[in-house]
């Protein structure tokens, strides 16, 4: 019997895997037994770093009512004590396995991010409260929801109206041991190796959300104050953009979009300020990995999880959303040496993968590993 199912379409790379992956290290090291199951053109995340242990299921379905009926009979066949879905669709194909006999296994959610916050929800309002009413409809059939953050529980309850069932937030277990060691890996980036004038660090997707065209336009107000260099580590849709932008602010020298990059750790460890200019986010990975390096972050104060990683300031400085000036302003200020002052520890400390780890197995009701179980 598995102990911990992970159910959601998987891709190889990205943060949300990337905390998953690190609790997986610590529910595997302690014993409990996980199984990856995915659908449509899903992909074993990580490959690399996975432990062997971990089995690997796909349903070779595509539909979300054939992946509900082929999740149902993994279910009834692999009778997990828990399943964990990752992101709202299969959140709800999850919720679907409800219409059919109970299998014995306790189902639950986790949502990564605000749906009051999507822009593309708020241009369009009737598919908005279709979504909406579909997750006070679905939601309640699972036995608990995890939110990342308090912000994005907030939005579930008071923005969405889910009611029925517990929403419990949990921490990203974001920072670990094993992932922060390979920050002393080599790079062989230039301006890293070499570095003639500072270096401000950004990662994450190029799309929207991530609101890309404020960070460059205050790096290109930086730049009429002082030498930097500006890095953002990402792949995305708004790569020629960003790419036409800088070349209309005359910041083209002094940018580089150097796509995914497999270890990123060891590029936060040789910068000297991480940005983030968001319009949204649920909890920021990158925020508390660069924290977890000691590396100085400015970030938008946007909706939901900068203010609680930063706790309002005192681990990082926050500016306001869309405003290039503010973050120019905040950027020189960390670069001039007058950022927080804090212990790095105590910062990070909510975030570590052993404490979301156990957070998520208190949720679920287990109570000890499999191994410990078989023993008895």
């Amino acid at each position: 019997m598995t102990d911990i199912a992970l159910f959601g379409m998987f891709r190889p790379w990205g943060g949300t895997y990337r905390r998953l992956m690190n609790q997986i290290h610590v529910w595997t090291d302690h014993g409990w037994s996980v199984e990856l199951v995915t659908f449509r053109d899903g992909e074993m995340f990580y490959p690399d770093e996975m432990p062997p242990s971990v089995r690997f299921t796909h349903l070779g379905t595509r539909s979300k009512f054939t992946t509900t009926f082929a999740l149902w009979r993994y279910l009834r066949r692999r009778r997990p004590r828990v399943i964990l879905s990752v992101n709202h669709i299969s959140n709800v194909i999850l919720a679907q396995v409800s219409r059919f006999p109970d299998t014995g296994t306790r189902r639950f959610l986790s949502v990564p991010n605000t749906f009051g916050e999507s822009e593309k929800l708020a241009a369009e309002p009737r598919r908005r409260e279709q979504k909406f009413r579909e997750i006070q409809r679905l939601y309640p059939r699972c036995q608990g929801v995890i939110a990342v953050s308090d912000g994005v529980r907030e939005d579930l309850l008071n923005t969405v109206g889910l009611r029925g069932v517990t929403v419990q937030r949990i921490y990203s277990g974001s920072v670990a041991r094993r992932t922060l060691e390979r920050a002393d890996e080599p790079v062989d980036h230039p301006w890293l190796v070499d570095k003639t004038c500072p270096v401000i660090l950004s990662a994450g997707r190029l799309v929207p959300q991530k609101d890309y065209p404020t960070l460059l336009r205050a790096f290109a107000r930086l730049r009429e104050r002082r030498n930097a260099r500006l890095i953002i580590v990402g792949k995305g849709r708004e790569q020629p953009r960003l790419e036409q932008l800088a070349r209309e602010l005359g910041i083209e020298a002094d940018l580089d979009l150097p796509g995914f990059v497999a270890n990123p750790y060891a590029w936060m460890a040789r910068a000297d300020v991480f940005a983030l200019s968001s319009r949204w986010e649920g909890l920021v990975n990158v925020v508390m990995e660069a924290l977890g390096l000691g590396l100085p972050v400015v970030s938008t104060d946007c909706p939901s999880g900068p203010r609680e990683i930063l706790a309002g300031g005192r681990y990082g400085v926050l500016v306001p959303m869309r405003d290039p000036e503010a973050l120019a302003d905040g950027l020189e200020q960390v670069l001039r040496g007058e950022g927080p002052q804090f212990d790095h520890e105590e910062a990070v400390r909510p975030f570590r993968a052993e404490t979301a780890a156990q957070a998520y197995l208190d949720f679920f009701g287990l109570e000890r590993p499999g191994r410990e179980r078989a023993a008895s």
